[in-house]
């Protein structure tokens, strides 16, 4: 079972993710509604996504910064469950941005992820 604080990291890491190329594809969106309902089973609008993407707080403080703050509270299954939704999300469009790849490294290092960790994706 995912805690509520699992929920909101890895629904704004997501929709923050989709963002990070500066370009929100809407297969993006899309892949991130999938998970969510999938993983979290839970229904979140296309708006959503984009709110939270543009959110104000995630753009005067980086998602890395909010991540470092609250990984100790995560299990490890709950930080590989954001970090292999992150992998979903990059793919989504079918590239991988220098953006993109940055922040995913951004987030493994917030959420204190070891190289070996990623592997077991």
């Amino acid at each position: 079972m995912t805690s509520a604080l699992a929920e909101e990291a890895t629904i704004k890491t997501l929709s923050v993710m989709t963002k990070a190329d500066s370009n929100i594809q809407q297969v993006e969106v899309e892949t991130v509604q999938a998970i969510v309902k999938e993983e979290l089973g839970k229904d979140v609008e296309s708006k959503d996504v984009r709110v939270a993407a543009h959110d104000e707080m995630l753009e005067n403080r980086s998602i890395a910064d909010y991540l470092k703050k609250i990984s100790g509270k995560l299990s490890p299954d709950e930080k590989k469950l954001i970090m292999r939704s992150l992998v979903k999300v990059i793919h989504a469009d079918d590239r991988t941005s220098t953006a993109e790849a940055k922040m995913f490294n951004s987030v493994a290092d917030a959420l204190k992820m070891t190289a070996a960790d990623l592997v077991s994706l």
